[in-house]
């Protein structure tokens, strides 16, 4: 069996891209949360779970833009159209809202939690990632559901 050297040399350097690529894009976006994956309805029909969008730091946020940040406790991520922009004893806050929501949400969000408003959306690709955190909790669920049985 003979081993096409172009092959392999040609997946070694797509891999390679594709690693460069994802450590530099942090640094090029200028925000920790480069990429995200849309996980609710909340922004249809701009938005769709399963979207790939990537985020930036870049300029200043305005009425319009949509933005990723985190929730109050840091642990997930929101992506929401800004409203409303408000200067407030905090700095800059922003009221956001859901595209597919009836009302802006109830907190204003401060500058500190925004990790950059959405620059572009590669549809449905993120929708593996979803599939795949899923399957990983119901068989955690499933685990400790059988660990509880014994």
């Amino acid at each position: 069996m003979r081993i096409d050297k172009r092959a392999v040399l040609g997946t070694i350097l797509s891999v390679v891209a594709v690693v460069a690529v994802v450590k530099a894009a942090p640094i090029i976006l200028n925000t920790d949360t480069s990429l995200a994956v849309v996980s609710s309805w909340s922004m249809e029909p701009a938005l769709h779970v399963g979207d790939l969008i990537v985020v930036a730091r870049w300029g200043e946020i305005e009425v319009g833009d949509v933005i990723v940040y985190s929730d109050s406790l840091g642990r997930r991520l929101i992506v929401h159209r800004v409203v409303e922009v408000r200067t407030s004893s905090e700095g800059v806050v922003y009221v956001t809202k859901g595209d597919a929501n009836p009302m802006p949400d109830v907190m204003p969000i401060p500058q500190q939690r925004v990790k950059g408003k959405v620059v572009l959306v590669v549809p449905y690709i993120g929708v593996l990632k979803l599939v795949f955190e899923r399957l990983v909790k119901a068989r955690t669920l499933g685990l400790y559901i059988l660990l509880l049985k014994l």
